[in-house]
């Protein structure tokens, strides 16, 4: 209740009355300044926290409420959005802990070593859930891009610049993983700008927020994805089949009509 007055110039919005038994604890915000200020790497986590906070508020300007829950800002999308080398600082402990567990395994020292490049490369960042298991957080965008005759933009598949080859994947709407400081909306304005700006896309505005976890094999972890949906139309003309196989940019999506 009302922590967003730890991390900045908060109004309240509102009274709240409890209606059963509870546990309240007041943190001073002034008091809590001084601890910080005696622990010099933590409180320039905190301080990129606030900020990324700040920068949230602003750009996806939620209904305000004194309420966490109701203001719909999780730590998964603060984190994602604040700086690679913070990021990397949260992530340490938890990669410790798989470095731990992989040793002596090489079938875990082989998933520790992509994952370590992951966590580096900022595609995703570590933590842990509630049973203290080690987590890896992944946060992308989707565009269900709808045209005027009700079809819809899919990708299925990848240009290799190496193997000079389109490589078949699953049809899957487009969309793009977020990079270390980046929210949802610049995410959407790289994928729109830059893969997709031939089709020329019309964001229709809102977006829905869809949290699933799953066993990756290949890290020896469980994920989490943070996935933002996006919606959007384009006026592009109607053919039975459009490729756009670019000759510099490995990973670049192909798309075609679904019938």
């Amino acid at each position: 209740l009302a922590n967003w007055a730890l991390w900045t110039h908060w109004k309240s919005q509102g009274l709240a009355e409890s209606v059963g038994h509870g546990e309240l604890m007041l943190v001073v915000a002034e008091g809590f300044a001084a601890v910080l200020k005696r622990h010099r790497s933590v409180a320039a986590i905190v301080q990129d926290y606030a900020k990324t906070l700040v920068k949230v508020i602003k750009d996806e300007m939620p209904l305000l409420s004194d309420l966490s829950s109701s203001m719909m800002i999780d730590s998964d999308r603060l984190i994602c959005a604040m700086p690679q080398e913070t990021r990397l600082k949260l992530s340490l402990p938890a990669l410790r802990a798989v470095q731990a567990q992989a040793a002596g395994n090489s079938k875990r020292l082989k998933a520790l070593r992509e994952l370590e490049k992951e966590v580096h490369e900022g595609k995703c960042y570590l933590t842990s859930n509630g049973h203290g298991s080690v987590l890896r957080v992944v946060n992308l965008i989707t565009l269900r891009l709808e045209r005027w005759d009700g079809k819809f933009c899919v990708e299925v598949g990848k240009w290799s610049l190496k193997e000079g080859v389109v490589q078949q994947t699953r049809a899957q709407l487009p969309g793009s993983k977020m990079r270390a400081g980046e929210l949802a909306m610049q995410a959407l304005r790289r994928l729109t700008g830059e893969d997709l700006s031939v089709l020329n896309p019309q964001v229709d505005g809102g977006a829905a927020v869809e949290v699933s976890e799953a066993a990756s094999d290949s890290y020896g972890v469980t994920t989490r994805y943070v996935k933002t949906n996006f919606t959007a139309t384009t006026s592009a003309p109607a053919a039975k089949e459009t490729c756009f196989i670019p000759t510099e940019a490995e990973g670049f999506e192909v798309f075609q009509d679904i019938e």
